[in-house]
């Protein structure tokens, strides 16, 4: 299908045709106010990953349990800019061939709240977590479906000395024998997951520098796609002669 020149059309007979409709990977070029655009990115953004902190935080140290009303309407603050930031920056593509492009380039401000939630984690098992030596007692092969593929895990049963049982899931380069020691560090509140070895030290400070790195490089991205979008249907516009919006 090729692209039609902007401005009133005419039928043989002299009649004014409507104008051609535009495929949604043009409309969206042609919608694109890059100021407004890179204010609202920062702002979603920033929204979703300071919403996702403050639910994790309330929950892990505040709250008796996650699923309580104010970790919930927390979490529920930090998915609606993250699901407005999707929709505005992703899905208005439509089904275009940039639109593996346009996914790609967000994937760095999507991450942003994952790595803050797992600052949050990581700072509960520095603060109140056990490390301790457990055994695996028993080991079996399980499968997921992920990507449309079923892929391989190992599901552990680990026997602590304060700990009691625990369960573990691996994929098939990091599992353990039956037998095997493995350290651990748990919540004993039971509010965040285990991990293998010891915590990290100032784990809010260093997951929180690269979720804000990830916010930055993010953000550049952002600009550079959004940029090299907004040029793209201007040149279309102008080798057809259409006003500049």
């Amino acid at each position: 299908m090729t692209d039609q020149p902007y401005g009133p059309r005419y039928s043989q007979a002299g009649h004014p045709m409507p104008p051609p409709r535009k495929n949604s990977e043009h409309a969206f070029e042609d919608r694109i106010k890059l100021g407004r655009d890179i204010i609202v990115g920062v702002v979603l953004a920033l929204a979703a990953s300071a919403f996702t902190g403050a639910a994790a935080w309330y929950s892990m140290f505040v709250a008796d349990a996650f699923w309580t009303p104010v970790p919930v309407a927390l979490l529920a603050g930090a998915v609606l800019p993250f699901l407005a930031q999707v929709w505005y920056f992703v899905i208005r593509e439509g089904p275009t061939p940039l639109i593996a492009v346009a996914i790609f380039v967000h994937l760095m401000l999507f991450a942003t709240p994952i790595l803050v939630f797992i600052g949050v984690s990581e700072q509960v098992l520095a603060e109140r977590g056990v490390t301790e030596s457990c055994t695996v007692t028993s080991q079996e092969k399980t499968y997921i479906r992920q990507g449309g593929e079923r892929e391989p895990r190992y599901e552990h049963t680990l026997e602590c000395p304060t700990a009691g049982e625990r369960n573990m899931r691996t994929k098939p380069h990091s599992r353990f024998d039956v037998g095997e020691s493995v350290v651990i560090t748990y919540d004993p509140e039971g509010r965040t997951a285990l991990r293998t070895g010891a915590p990290i030290g100032a784990p809010l400070a260093l997951f929180g520098a690269i979720a804000a790195a990830a916010f930055v490089v993010g953000t550049v991205l952002r600009v550079i796609y959004l940029r090299f979008r907004l040029r793209r249907g201007a040149r279309r516009r102008a080798a057809f002669g259409a006003p500049g919006l």
